[in-house]
C-alpha cells in the first residue's frame, strides 16, 4: 500500500509540482492552473505541509495542507468566484476558529495517479491524509467540494459546515458545500478501517 511522508527535497518538491500539473491539467478542473508551464505552483505553496503517496520512490498522491495567507484570498477556496455574503460567512468561520484556539488547515490540490482512483483506493487515500495531517500536530480543517460529491466525505466521518450546504463558485462550476472536521475525531470515527489498512501504531498513539 502506498505511504504518505512530507515532500521536502528539491527533487521531490519538483517532481510533485509537475505532479499537480499534470493531474490538473487533464481534468476539468484545469482552470485552477495559473498558466502552461508544466509545472503547478501558487502563492499558498509557501506556507503548506505538502505531503506525497508514494509507491516505493513512485508518486502516485498528493494533497497540501494550507495556512491562511494575508491578502484578499486567504485561503484557496477563496478564489473560486465564491459571492461577498458566502465569503464573509468563510471569513467569520476563520476568525471563530483562529479565537478558540483552533486554526483551520484548508485540504487542497488532492491529485490521485489515475489508476488508483477506484472507491477503495481512495478511501484508503483520505485515510492516510487524516493519519499524516494528525501525526503532524494538524487537527482542524475544512475544504470545499462539489456538492455531489458531499456524501462520500459525509462517510469518511467530515460533517458540512452550518451555512455552506450549497454556494456558488463562479461560471460554469459546480455548487459548492464546504466540509469539516478534527482530524482527532475522524481517527475514532474510523478506527477499525485505519487498523485495517496498517496504521494501527497512529491509531493507538492519536486516537487511544
Amino acid at each position: 500500500m502506498p505511504t504518505f511522508r512530507p515532500i521536502s527535497s528539491r527533487a521531490d518538491r519538483q517532481t510533485y509540482h509537475r505532479f499537480r500539473y499534470d493531474i490538473y491539467a487533464d481534468s476539468v478542473q484545469s482552470r485552477f492552473l495559473n498558466d502552461r508551464s508544466g509545472t503547478d505552483i501558487d502563492e499558498f505553496d509557501g506556507s503548506a505541509l505538502h505531503l506525497g503517496w508514494y509507491e516505493g520512490d513512485d508518486l502516485v498522491g498528493c494533497v497540501r495542507l494550507l495556512e491562511p495567507i494575508l491578502g484578499r484570498h486567504p485561503l484557496h477556496l477563496f478564489k473560486f468566484g465564491i459571492n461577498e455574503e458566502t465569503a464573509n460567512r468563510l471569513r467569520t468561520k476563520l476568525d471563530e476558529a483562529t479565537r478558540n484556539g483552533r486554526p483551520f488547515r484548508e485540504v487542497s490540490r488532492l491529485c490521485l495517479a489515475p489508476h488508483l482512483r477506484g472507491l477503495a483506493t481512495t478511501r484508503q487515500f483520505v485515510l492516510g491524509i487524516i493519519a499524516a495531517a494528525h501525526r503532524y500536530g494538524i487537527d482542524h480543517c475544512l475544504f470545499t467540494c462539489d456538492q455531489p460529491h458531499a456524501p462520500f466525505w459525509k462517510r469518511m466521518g467530515f460533517r458540512i459546515a452550518d451555512g455552506l450546504e450549497r454556494y456558488e463558485r463562479g461560471e460554469a462550476m459546480r455548487p459548492g458545500c464546504l466540509l469539516e472536521g478534527h482530524y482527532s475525531e475522524l481517527l475514532r470515527a474510523n478506527r477499525v478501517e485505519l487498523q485495517e489498512v496498517g496504521l494501527e501504531a497512529v491509531v493507538a498513539l492519536k486516537a487511544a
